[in-house]
């Protein structure tokens, strides 16, 4: 298709064992085999959305009990990182990613589904033309899309912060990925028949730490996005190459934007840095999505464009600003005006 990328189809093999969830806890717990046939992601928590009811584990209510929520195992188990050393030569001092302030506060140490992301491929879905031309299951897709533009996020927004000397600030993002994504991707290698790449995000959060400015670690950073589009290109090109299936892409990555920038700010000012940036990098990555995808889009490119530097406008420099130039409700409009373009 014009503009598409060149996704080709999954190699698929047999399906695994779906996830649920047991109400009243956050651990998920596997169903009978072929008590579910929707594909590999099926833990149903994620970002919330005002005036959308949150389930069971939706992160607004997830995040309403923040204090009852235990962090992934890879999370428990991840060892202390450190900080460079201080001018003075003093020690590296360790820091810990289990600290909750270091935690992307979006997804509270975990990822799961949204509910506005089940309402977008719900939408999709109802699509007649596309839901004729693939047999796939589009919310597993379109979740696939979302989780992998979060990680790339995150590691768009470390590597900014490490080209500007920010060491300090890039450290969390590098380590996010591994930490409140990764598992839960896990499934999705074994089902499409693709190679992981754990080893290659914790080889880049080491050399991000101890080495940032040397060219070995810019390489592993682009290895590691070539690892992630090799993962992404296992969208089927029916939904790759559907301008409905990026516009909603594009629109879940702003409301995404528009979560953290709220969860960065505290009585009308960012207190939380680590948010401020996850929102940016989020930003970014919707942009670059945009401009790989403007022919495919055409007329609706430029309004998402229009959209998109409203929203980007919003984080002004890396040093988080003291006000935000717009609210986190002036973004998730953007984001809500940039979905109405997938119609």
């Amino acid at each position: 298709m014009p503009g598409a990328p060149p996704l080709g189809p999954p190699a698929l093999g047999a399906p695994a064992p779906a996830l649920s969830e047991v109400e009243g806890s956050s651990r998920p717990t596997r169903e009978a085999p072929g008590a579910r046939a929707s594909g590999p992601l099926m833990m149903r928590v994620g970002r919330p959305r005002s005036g959308v009811p949150a389930g069971p584990f939706d992160f607004a209510q997830g995040r309403r009990r923040r204090s009852q929520w235990t962090l992934s195992a890879v999370v428990t188990a991840a060892v202390l990182l450190a900080t460079l050393p201080t001018a003075g030569g003093s020690p590296p001092v360790p820091f810990d990613l289990r600290d909750p302030a270091l935690l992307c506060r979006g997804l509270s140490g975990k990822a799961g589904r949204s509910a506005t992301l089940r309402d977008f491929a719900a939408g999709l879905s109802g699509d007649v033309q596309l839901a004729q031309a693939t047999k796939v299951d589009i919310e597993d897709e379109l979740d696939l899309f979302e989780k992998l533009g979060l990680m790339e996020g995150h590691l768009m927004i470390g590597k900014a912060l490490l080209d500007a000397r920010m060491v300090s600030d890039a450290l969390p993002h590098f380590g996010h990925p591994v930490s409140e994504i990764y598992d839960y991707l896990k499934p999705v290698f074994k089902v499409r028949n693709h190679p992981e790449f754990e080893a290659d995000l914790r080889d880049l959060e080491a050399r991000a730490r101890s080495a940032p400015d040397a060219p070995a670690t810019a390489t592993a950073y682009d290895a590691v996005l070539a690892r992630i589009d090799g993962l992404r290109r296992t969208i089927p090109a029916s939904l790759s190459g559907s301008p409905g299936f990026v516009v909603r892409g594009i629109a879940l990555m702003m409301e995404a934007a528009a979560d953290d920038l709220a969860e960065s700010i505290e009585k009308g000012r960012v207190a939380n840095s680590v948010e401020y940036h996850d929102a940016l990098g989020f930003a970014r990555y919707a942009d670059k999505v945009l401009a790989a995808n403007r022919a495919l889009l055409g007329d609706k490119a430029a309004g998402i464009a229009t959209e998109l530097k409203f929203t980007l406008s919003a984080f002004p420099s890396l040093k988080p600003p003291e006000q935000p130039p717009h609210s986190a409700a002036d973004l998730t409009a953007a984001a809500g005006r940039v979905k109405e373009l997938a119609k």
